[in-house]
């Protein structure tokens, strides 16, 4: 996401940004539908059972949430969906992660850890795959399908606290199509809706649970969020199809096919830094100001990476080489090729940081520069926690970011940097260091010593 002006500053959307915010919406009580004030619904003017709304934000207040993984993907799969259950443990002192595997669906309620929050449909978490026509929602590996809709595209995502059941507590349920369907997905503005459809442009359409004309619980869902018509320029970048999109309803301008030569450059850029055979197929939706850009996805940012399905969206700058577009393509389209092709990182700080060294600046000022300006420079490990990264102004923790992949990258080479550190955490950085052919303390001796 880049800010306001001139200079591209660009933050990967890949940290926890909306559980447990308190400025989404109405207090609980003042909703209809949460466990202050349940739904009840009529037939035949006989009052049925009330359906529980609880909102994640709900579950949560209600004490420590216990992180259910799913582990019925590959290898890979799952360690991508133990990182992000760790983004989220984070926030919550003594949260803990457990295997799906360790719940008995059969023996009901009772078997469940407090406060449940499962990670993947049931093509990834055994628990869900289980539960199967139990729940009022279902989500495989192609489609989504609740409330009498169905959700098929790329990226496709839902965040649903599930009412309690017969055989099952209340849970809150983080899923999405494909493999593993869960990764960046805190990074959708949620916490206050029972149930949120997303898309690779954000937050689609968010419902509640009511109980339908048999008695079933079933979803009631709200208008969708306004989408429009994209007019598709193809491209290739190392024998893969890239697709620069524009909105239809604007006619091409004059600078179009400068603005599609610098996405593809900036691709080219991402490709060639991280050494990759070839980047997935990305689509990079271009808008024409940020009020557009705002307006289509809730992200005023300059630009913005939904790496899990593969989409970049950028406000279009200057398409000049080495101009705004071609840098932050660069940056966010390293978001996308790491994701896809090395799993998540493991930190905001080895995330953004590879980012930034991938496209050799920051801000619109060049690493070069940045490592004559920077001032303070602490240990990575004290930046590492995803909290302390946030907390601190982008214009200190990017660049060191980069600075401290600039140094990893010539001590051990860019291999050991996505084997061993990319994925490390606060907890793992000292050994992945080791493993990697050095240790954390030369690497912050290394980046203090760059002037």
């Amino acid at each position: 996401m880049m800010r306001p002006g001139a200079r591209p500053v660009v933050l990967m959307a890949l940290v926890v940004a909306a559980c447990g915010r308190g400025d989404d919406g109405p207090s609980t009580k003042d909703r209809p539908g949460t466990a202050a004030s349940p739904a009840t619904s009529t037939a035949s003017g006989t009052e049925r059972e009330p359906v529980g709304n609880l909102t994640p934000n709900d579950l949560l207040a209600q004490g420590t949430p216990t992180l259910v993984v799913g582990t019925l993907g590959d290898d890979a799969a799952d360690r991508a969906i133990v990182a992000q259950a760790r983004l989220l443990r984070e926030l919550f002192a003594g949260a803990t992660i457990v295997p799906d595997t360790s719940i008995d669906v059969a023996a009901g309620p009772s078997a469940w850890p407090p406060n449940p929050i499962l990670y993947g449909g049931a093509h990834m978490n055994a628990v869900v795959a289980a539960l199967g026509d139990a729940l009022p929602l279902h989500v495989g590996a192609a489609r989504i399908a609740v409330g009498g809709e169905t959700y098929a595209s790329g990226g496709d995502r839902v965040i649903a606290v599930v009412p309690a059941g017969t055989n099952h507590p209340a849970f809150l349920l983080y899923a999405g199509i494909g493999t593993p369907g869960v990764v960046e997905i805190n990074s959708i503005r949620h916490g206050t809706d029972p149930l949120l459809i997303a898309d690779v442009h954000g937050r689609l359409q968010a419902g509640t649970w009511v109980r339908g004309a048999d008695g079933q619980v079933t979803a009631k869902l709200g208008a969708r969020a306004r989408r429009i018509a994209w007019r598709i320029v193809e491209r290739a970048v190392a024998g893969v199809t890239l697709r620069v999109a524009f909105p239809e309803q604007l006619a091409a301008a004059a600078d179009e096919a400068a603005v599609v030569d610098a996405v593809v450059r900036g691709i080219t850029r991402a490709v060639e830094r991280l050494k990759v055979a070839a980047p997935p197929t990305t689509t990079v939706y271009v808008y024409p100001d940020r009020n557009s850009k705002e307006t289509l996805t809730g992200d005023k940012g300059d630009g913005h990476a939904v790496a899990s399905g593969a989409a970049l969206h950028v406000i279009r700058f200057d398409p000049r080489p080495g101009g705004g577009i071609e840098q932050l393509v660069a940056h966010e389209g390293t978001h996308a090729i790491t994701l896809q092709q090395w799993g998540p990182a493991g930190s905001s700080l080895v995330g953004e940081g590879l980012a930034v060294w991938a496209s050799g600046q920051y801000g619109g000022t060049s690493l070069v520069d940045w490592q004559r300006k920077l001032g303070e420079r602490p240990a990575a490990a004290t930046l590492l926690p995803v909290k302390v990264f946030r907390s601190k102004p982008e214009a200190e923790t990017y660049p060191l970011g980069g600075l401290l992949v600039t140094v990893a990258v010539e001590r051990v080479g860019l291999d050991h940097v996505r084997d061993h550190l990319f994925g490390a955490t606060a907890e793992t950085w000292a050994d992945a260091c080791k493993a990697a052919g050095t240790t954390a303390e030369a690497l912050d001796a290394a980046v203090a010593a760059r002037r």
